[in-house]
Formats: C-alpha cells, sequence, structure tokens
C-alpha cells in the first residue's frame, strides 16, 4: 500500500517537474492540484492506517469475547461428561462445534489432566496429550475468577489462539427447602472440580478476508484519488482561466505596449485585477502623452521646444534633399524685451511671451512649424518656398508684431522683433549651419537698426566676425591664465569741495600692436562665450593687489570694482571676496563694489542675497547706469545701496537738455530721502560738472574730473567760490 502511494506520489511530481522546467517558474494550477493530491493521499493513508489497525484492534476484542462466549458454552455442554456417559452431550457439542467453522478441535481432561475426550473441525491437527504440571497448576488457580480462562497465542501466527479453561461444578451447603435465603451473602459456595476443557480457534480464514476487503477498499481509494486529481486539475484549470489569460497581455504591458486588451472577467477578484490593470495601462498612458508633451513642447507657450524643432528641421533637410524644393529657417528675437520684464517682473514677461507666441502662430503659414527656443528667442520653419516667400513670411510677421500691443499694469507697450533669414536649398543642408547662419542674420538685424529682416548671405564679412570671435576668445583666455589684463584708475570726487573720494578700477588689455584696448571691444565676446565670471574674479583678485600695494603711499585709499551678472550668480562670490581681502589685507570698507541696474531688477531675490552677505563683510555698493529701467525707483525701497551711479547718457547733454536736468533732480533728491549719495558719471566739462553741483548730485566722474591713470592718485577738481559758498558740507 505504500508503496503504490509513493509511486503515485512520485509521478506526480514528475509531471509538475516537467512544467517546471519548461516555463522556469512553478504553474499555479500544477501547483493547486500537487498540494490537493499530496493532502487527498496523505488523509487517505491516515484512513487506511486506521481502517487497518482499527479492524486489527477490532478483531483482537472480537477474538477475545467469542472465546470467553464459547468457552463458558463449552463449559456448560461439557460438564454432563464429567458426571455420567451422557452421548447426548456429546452430539450437543459436535454440534457446537460444526457450526463455528473458527473452532479447530475441542479437547476435555480429567482433574488430574488426562486427556478424556476429542473432537473438532480440523483432521489435521496432533493428537491430545496430557495436561503439563504446569498448565494443570495455572488452570486450577483461574477458578472461581472472573475470566476462567487461560488464552495464548503464537508469535508468528497471532490469529491462532489456545485456550484452557476447568470445568468445575458450585452447590450450597445449606439445601433446606423453607429456610433457604439466596440473598445471604455469608452463605460460602462450594466449588468441585471436574476437570478441564481446551479449545483451538483459527481465525486466519476470517483474517484473510477482512485484508482482502483492505486492499480493495485500498485500490478504490486509489482510483478515487486520480480520478480526484484529474478533476481538480480540469476544474482548477477552468476556475483559473481568468488569471491565465491575463498573462499574456501582462507582458505586452511589461513591454510597453499600453494599448493591450484585456479580457472581461467572470469572478469578482478577477474582475478587480483585470479593472486595476486597465486602470494602470490608461494612467501609464496619459503619463507617456504628458511627458511626450513636455519633451516636444514649450512649457509656457505650448509651441514646439528646440529638441523637436531641430527634429522637425532634420527631417525638412531630408525632404529638401529627395524632393528638391526649397525652405527657409527664421530665427527671431524680440527687441527691447528686457525693459518690459525689468519694469513689471517675470509674470508680465511670461504672459507677453504667449502672446508672442500666438501671433508668430496666426502670421505663420498653416503648414509652418513655430517653435520656442529659449528666452524672447522663437524659430520657425517656413516649408517649400523660395526667397521672395520667405521674405513675404517675415515681413508679414514683422506687420503683424508692429500692431500688437501688450497692456501690463495700465501701461502700454510695443515690442518689435528682428528676423534672420537662411535658406535651405540643395546646397546649404546642414541643421547646425543653417540655425548659426539664422542667427547671424538676426544679430545683423538688430545692428541694423533692429525691427527688421535680414537674409543671411554667405560673404567674406561673416567668416571674418566668426574669425574675430575665436581670436578674442583665444586672446581672453590668455590674458585670464597668465594675467596679461592692466587695471586702471580713475578717480571719483566731490563735487562741493573738489575732493577725491575713491576710485573705479577699469580693466584694459594691451593688443599685440602695444595699444590698448577699451573693455568695450572684448567684454561681449567674453559675455557670449562665458568668460565674464573669471574676468570678474580676476578683476577682484587684481584689485586687492593693487590696494595692498598702493594704500601705504594714498592714506585712505578707497576703490570702486564693477562686477557682471555672471559675478553675482556665482554663489562662491562673498568666500572668494573675504578669502581674497583677508590674503592682502584689504579693508572691506575701503572697498565699493558696482552692479548694473539691469541686474538688480532682472534678479531681485538673488542679487539681494549677495548684498547683504558683502555688506556683512563691510563692503559698500553703488548701483551703476541708474535712469536706464523702467522701474528704476520701485526697487530703491527694496535693495539698500550706498552710491547711485547715474547713468552718463543723462549728463552728456545735460547744459542743453532740460529734461535731462529735471530727471537728474529728481534722482538726486530720492538718493538724499534714502540716504544714498548720487554719482554722475560721464562729465566732461566744468560747465556739467557746476550744474550737477545745483542740482543735488554729491559726486562726479569723467574726463573732467580726471581720466584713468596706472596708479591711484588723489587729483581735486577746481570749484567755484559761489558753489562752495553755496554748498552744504558733505554729509
Amino acid at each position: 500500500m505504500m508503496s503504490v502511494f509513493a509511486a503515485l506520489k512520485s509521478r506526480v511530481s514528475e509531471f509538475f517537474a516537467r512544467d517546471e522546467n519548461r516555463g522556469g517558474n512553478r504553474v499555479l494550477v500544477h501547483e493547486i492540484v500537487s498540494i490537493q493530491v499530496i493532502s487527498a493521499g496523505l488523509v487517505g493513508l491516515l484512513a487506511i492506517a486506521t481502517l487497518y489497525w482499527g479492524g486489527q484492534w477490532v478483531l483482537q476484542d472480537n477474538y477475545g469475547r467469542w472465546a470467553l462466549q464459547w468457552t463458558h458454552e463449552l463449559n456448560e455442554l461439557g460438564s454432563p461428561l464429567y458426571l455420567a456417559d451422557d452421548g447426548e452431550a456429546l452430539i450437543r457439542l459436535e454440534s457446537f462445534v460444526n457450526r463455528y467453522p473458527e473452532i479447530d478441535r475441542v479437547s476435555y481432561f480429567s482433574k488430574d489432566g488426562s486427556a478424556l475426550y476429542s473432537f473438532g473441525n480440523d483432521t489435521q491437527l496432533e493428537p491430545v496429550t496430557d495436561l503439563s504440571e504446569i498448565a494443570l497448576r495455572e488452570a486450577i488457580e483461574v477458578v472461581g475468577r472472573n475470566d476462567p480462562y487461560l488464552m495464548s497465542s503464537g508469535v508468528l501466527e497471532p490469529q491462532r489462539f489456545e485456550i484452557l479453561a476447568p470445568v468445575w461444578k458450585e452447590s450450597i451447603p445449606v439445601d433446606g427447602l423453607f429456610d433457604f435465603d439466596p440473598s445471604a451473602s455469608d452463605l460460602p459456595a462450594q466449588t468441585e472440580l471436574l476437570g478441564f476443557v481446551s479449545i483451538n480457534l483459527d481465525f486466519v480464514i476470517f483474517h484473510d478476508r477482512l485484508l482482502a476487503n483492505i486492499k480493495g477498499a485500498v485500490l478504490i481509494l486509489l482510483m478515487l484519488l486520480i480520478a480526484f486529481a484529474l478533476y481538480g486539475r480540469h476544474a482548477l484549470r477552468k476556475a483559473l482561466a481568468a488569471i491565465s489569460d491575463l498573462q499574456r497581455p501582462i507582458k505586452e504591458l511589461a513591454k510597453g505596449n499600453l494599448t493591450v486588451k484585456f479580457e472581461p472577467a467572470e469572478h469578482r477578484e478577477i474582475a478587480e485585477i483585470v479593472e486595476a490593470l486597465e486602470s494602470t495601462a490608461s494612467a501609464l498612458n496619459e503619463r507617456d502623452a504628458e511627458l511626450l508633451q513636455l519633451a516636444n513642447h514649450d512649457s509656457l507657450t505650448g509651441l514646439f521646444n528646440r529638441r523637436r524643432f531641430l527634429e522637425a528641421l532634420r527631417h525638412e533637410v531630408m525632404s529638401v534633399m529627395q524632393i528638391g524644393h526649397a525652405s527657409a529657417l527664421f530665427f527671431v528675437d524680440l527687441d527691447q524685451f528686457k525693459y518690459i520684464n525689468d519694469a513689471c517682473g517675470h509674470q508680465a514677461g511670461d504672459r507677453l511671451i504667449r502672446k508672442v507666441a500666438d501671433e508668430l502662430l496666426r502670421s505663420a503659414g498653416r503648414d509652418d512649424i513655430v517653435a520656442r527656443f529659449g528666452g524672447d528667442e522663437f524659430a520657425i520653419l517656413v516649408r517649400d518656398t523660395n526667397i521672395d516667400g520667405a521674405r513675404s513670411t517675415a515681413q508679414t510677421i514683422l506687420a503683424s508684431m508692429r500692431r500688437m500691443a501688450h497692456i501690463e499694469d495700465e501701461r502700454v507697450f510695443h515690442v518689435h522683433c528682428s528676423i534672420g533669414i537662411s535658406m535651405i536649398t540643395g546646397d546649404n543642408v546642414h541643421h547646425d549651419e543653417l540655425i548659426n547662419q539664422a542667427d547671424i542674420a538676426c544679430r545683423e538685424a538688430k545692428a541694423a537698426g533692429r525691427n527688421r529682416m535680414h537674409l543671411f548671405r554667405p560673404s567674406v564679412d561673416t567668416g571674418d566676425k566668426a574669425s574675430a570671435d575665436i581670436g578674442w576668445v583665444n586672446r581672453l583666455r590668455k590674458a585670464i591664465d597668465d594675467d596679461e589684463f592692466e587695471l586702471r584708475f580713475q578717480p571719483i570726487n566731490r563735487i562741493d569741495t573738489g575732493e577725491t573720494t575713491h576710485h573705479e578700477v577699469l580693466i584694459r588689455l594691451r593688443n599685440d600692436d602695444g595699444k590698448l584696448v577699451l573693455p568695450d571691444a572684448f567684454l561681449p565676446s567674453a559675455v557670449r562665450f562665458g568668460l565674464m565670471s573669471e574676468i570678474d574674479f580676476w578683476m577682484i583678485r587684481n584689485a586687492a593687489r593693487a590696494y595692498a600695494r598702493e594704500s601705504e603711499p594714498n592714506r585712505g585709499l578707497k576703490l570702486a570694482i564693477n562686477l557682471s551678472a555672471n559675478a553675482f550668480e556665482n554663489d562662491e562670490l562673498t568666500a572668494f571676496v573675504e578669502e581674497t581681502f583677508e590674503k592682502y589685507g584689504v579693508q572691506p570698507a575701503d572697498i565699493v563694489f558696482e552692479i548694473t541696474e539691469s541686474l538688480a531688477v532682472r534678479r531681485p531675490l538673488h542679487v539681494e542675497r549677495q548684498i547683504a552677505s558683502l555688506r556683512e563683510l563691510g563692503c559698500e555698493l553703488a548701483l551703476d547706469d541708474f535712469g536706464t529701467g523702467y522701474s528704476s525707483f520701485s526697487y530703491l525701497q527694496k535693495l539698500h545701496f550706498d552710491y547711485i551711479k547715474i547713468d552718463g547718457s543723462f549728463v552728456r547733454d545735460l547744459p542743453n537738455n532740460p529734461v535731462d536736468q529735471k530727471m537728474i533732480r529728481l534722482i538726486a533728491e530720492i538718493g538724499r530721502e534714502a540716504g544714498m549719495k548720487t554719482v554722475a558719471e560721464y562729465v566732461q566739462n566744468a560747465e556739467s560738472f557746476y550744474l550737477l553741483g545745483e542740482l543735488g548730485v554729491d559726486l562726479a566722474q569723467g574726463y573732467f574730473v580726471g581720466r584713468p591713470v596706472k596708479k591711484p592718485k588723489k587729483k581735486s577738481t577746481p570749484i567755484s567760490l559761489t558753489s562752495r559758498r553755496s554748498k552744504q558740507s558733505y554729509l
């Protein structure tokens, strides 16, 4: 039985192992069926063992009961044989023995153990011998007990029993007829041993028949287990078919196929899983669409971004090469956009950018592609057009932009644009070169006066400009690395006394012919190629060296260092200043850092943090080029400066321009109210110098005050006696 069950389990395991080897992972249906079969097998094994051993225990108990019952009956039936030669008793005994085939032989012995009678169903038994002394003594001892017999069985044949029991009679000593009391317990019974009876029992046939029945039951149970396994496999496959059907769609979903369809499920749990997977696929599809939108479009305007536009441009270039038609690339840059951004803030600038994007879409053709390159720069791909068509489209865009008015904070702004055009032909198909050409053409349009278009045409000038830019980059790189820049110092004097208060540090570069080059010639290239921050740090370091060298002969030396926007965008600015000043022994109170008004307006929060950190070191701050922006007065309340430097455009023609005079007087009054000193730049003559004093300006800088020199020197400016008397003392 155990070997059959083990073989079944082995076959089931091999079957499931083949499936696992085929798929690499366990199959859920097979695993559930295997668990069911093994569980049913264990239950069946326990049932069979219980049936077998329980049957054995029942048989043993029944054997004892039958033996006791038969012993009593044979005792009663055989008692007459000891009293007289009773033939009827022998007949009754033979009839009783023949009635039970389990009784092999019955033998009667005298009380001394000698054999008297023997008869039975088995004729092959050995002849009856007299009882041994031991058996005789043990049989006498059980007389009167509750179980008056001896039972023994063979070790090799536990189904064969031999019973030896005494045969006796009991009598009551008083046999009066009237005075007999059967309930009296104190009357001892008299026992008289008559002899012994021996019974040989054989239950082998009964036992073998039972085992045959058990084996049949086991075979039936095994067949039921196999049928149960097959049915369970079929039923589970059918019940779990919905889960199996999810395998292919889930694999497709994992591969990125978000359009996969899921079969509807009948069961609630599977239906919820299908619904969750469909929701996941839908969410992933929406996310991919959103990511694709973000990857290809500008978040502010919804136009194509630079990356997506370049793809369209490359595709158009291939089309031009294959078909042979021509197209045009426009590079559009807004004119003076930063003033609106500075005057009204970035949110206003964003609103204007969206409005410009809508206007460009309306002005361009239906098949044209409009993209935002970044900031206030746009690109337009005009498909299948010639030079005249490109010019006409550009003129349409310029006219639309001229008519467009943007209202912000009750102020009206007219924003124009400059357009550079590069034609896409069979001879001009490299997309990087096309963008560079359109950019160059746009710069030419700006240089020619803005609010116009310019068609790129290859020329010697273009090559010369590119070569000049490359030459400046190499020259500036070498000047930074080899300390080839030179410093000049221009005095800034008080108007009321003419005394020098401090010097502005200016940068120069000596050309190959030995002449000095002004910063207007090389700083634009430095900004364009990202070298401005390094030049700012060079200025700070070398100004500190000059301070250490010149402060001893010039008591009270004070320097003003002009920094670009790139310096204030560097988070290491304050740490570098502190380290440099400590190295060269510079007193921070003797240094004034100048920043331009456009930088202060464009990034007030960032600049405010930088100003605060520099002020904590003890440095002073000056606001340069004041008056050129739209919101000059509004942010003076937010950013505190020590000096306001009035832009030279207000001073250049000051004696002949009443508007400039009123503007300067207003700036001086605001500066005085804010606790700031005002400095006028570009003071070229005495008339302007004295007039500035009358307008309330505190300090002056320009050729009339003093030209830039190699070493800082205090140079007094002559003042009129009237001005000296009327001017209040300098605070």
